[in-house]
């Protein structure tokens, strides 16, 4: 299953079409950021496609990208519930069409919806286990291990359950190194180690991830599936 493929899709189509009476609709350019950390702001995000990234930026530049943010997926939401500053800022990756819901009509769905209450809680939910996973790998494997958890994880946003993933446009080294808190070089040479093993491939303005199941037989404990 894809991280933040599932939110609309959980809603029932009432649900849905309330949501939609109540946003409106925004076309977002790749690259534009569309929320700033930090920043103020309660409007609520539900993507009808395209994708983005979800980054934090600390005091002395370095960025940890943490979350990538696909078709049906909703970002804002934390904002809108604590009514703090913005936790994390969210930067397109691609063209993107997103609905956007104001404060108001976030309260109102929340509290006279059941469905999407629901459909609420469980995205909560998913957030925090994702989170909880992030926390176990950097506290107990090395780089090279977080960088093939990583793979995986894009393998399948990209192509659930398929034995090939093609990442398009494909993250760099440096986006790389970003998601798993390590250096570029580290994800160069671990890069380098698995094509040489042909289970990743850059070219023609893609990653290709050849061989999932190889690829998951290098983590800890890993076994061909």
């Amino acid at each position: 299953m894809g991280e933040e493929t599932e939110f609309l899709g959980r809603l029932q189509p009432e649900d849905l079409q309330a949501l939609k009476a109540r946003a409106r609709l925004r076309q977002v350019a790749r690259g534009e950021v569309i929320v700033a950390q930090e920043e103020p702001g309660l409007d609520v995000y539900f993507v009808l496609s395209g994708r983005a990234v979800a980054a934090i930026y600390a005091d002395n530049g370095r960025v940890v990208a943490y979350r990538d943010i696909g078709p049906g997926a909703v970002f804002g939401e934390i904002a809108a519930i604590d009514g703090a500053p913005r936790t994390a800022s969210v930067e397109a990756a691609e063209a993107m069409q997103v609905l956007v819901l104001p404060p108001a009509g976030f309260r109102e769905l929340t509290a006279t919806r059941p469905g999407f209450a629901w459909a609420l809680l469980e995205h909560l939910a998913q957030q925090m286990r994702r989170m909880t996973e992030r926390v176990f790998e950097y506290s107990t494997m090395l780089a090279r291990e977080r960088l093939v958890a990583e793979l995986l994880r894009l393998a399948e946003l990209h192509a659930p359950g398929a034995r090939q993933a093609e990442l398009r446009p494909p993250p760099n080294h440096f986006d790389l190194a970003s998601r798993i808190s390590t250096h570029r070089e580290a994800v160069s040479r671990e890069m380098s180690r698995l094509s040489s093993m042909g289970l990743v491939e850059r070219a023609d303005g893609r990653l290709l991830i050849a061989d999932v199941p190889r690829l998951r037989a290098e983590m800890p404990g890993g076994r061909e599936g």
